[in-house]
């Protein structure tokens, strides 16, 4: 039953998080400071309480350090969608750009929020420093690898982009990513070794005699993984799946069909 109970918590996290940002996201401008000031305290108080969770070994902590990093996360995804931190370089793609071109301005278009992702892994890897409950630091690398991993699998060309996602104010990315009917040596690879690590952890979970803290952790930390893979084939996938997410990003699912069919 643990098992299950630490699946369902990751995954309903999962979706209710990712919905919230896409939500909260489309929302008008002037919403965001608000929007930013709510999740900044929230942020606060989850490093905090990962902070204080990571000093046990229980069942509740493992489940609290992976909400609470979750959490930050969440804040950090809002501080890029809402453009409150990106890059030094708003501008969209030439349709001549080079390769390397293409590269350079797309890291210049993100650079800041890959620092900032950065910094908060260390700030993370500070407040826990020398603690027992290791799942926060856990969650948030799986989070980050995968992120990046994403990011160039859009860049290198996968079939489903997604650009549609990105509120108008960030419209711009969308120029780096590349749509391709093909599957990439780069989106192979990646999806296999994180597909290899996931498998990894759920047969370790399975065979081993492992404390209740450590299953859980394990388990939650297995789900994001697996999860995370699971978003990877979405954009080989033969159809999108905003239906996911459609309370959240109804508006602009309907934006995107209407410019399809038009």
């Amino acid at each position: 039953m643990e098992i299950l109970a630490a699946v369902a918590v990751a995954a309903l996290l999962w979706w209710f998080l990712t919905g919230l940002i896409f939500y909260l996201d489309g929302l008008p401008k002037r919403t965001y400071f608000w929007s930013l000031g709510v999740a900044t305290l929230i942020a606060t108080c989850s490093l905090i309480g990962l902070m204080v969770a990571s000093r046990s070994a229980s069942v509740g902590s493992a489940y609290a350090a992976f909400g609470y990093t979750l959490l930050i996360w969440g804040w950090q995804e809002m501080l890029f969608l809402m453009g409150g931190i990106a890059g030094p370089s708003r501008l969209s793609c030439p349709p001549d750009a080079s390769e390397l071109q293409r590269f350079t301005l797309a890291t210049r278009a993100v650079i800041y929020h890959e620092l900032a992702l950065l910094g908060g892994g260390v700030l993370l890897l500070v407040f826990t420093w020398g603690a027992v409950n290791h799942i926060g630091g856990y969650t948030y690398l799986v989070l980050w690898i995968m992120r990046l991993s994403a990011k160039l699998n859009l860049f290198f060309g996968v079939r489903n982009t997604y650009s549609h996602f990105l509120p108008p104010h960030m419209a711009y990315l969308g120029t780096y990513f590349r749509q391709s009917n093909s599957i990439g040596k780069f989106f192979t690879v990646s999806v296999a070794m994180a597909a290899a690590c996931a498998a990894t952890i759920w047969v370790a979970v399975g065979r081993a005699s492992l404390s209740p803290f450590a299953t859980t952790g394990m388990v939650l930390v297995a789900t994001l993984l697996t999860l995370a893979v699971l978003e990877h084939l979405f954009l080989i996938a033969p159809r999108s799946v905003e239906a996911l997410w459609s309370p959240a990003l109804g508006n602009r699912i309907e934006a995107a069909t209407s410019n399809v069919e038009s």
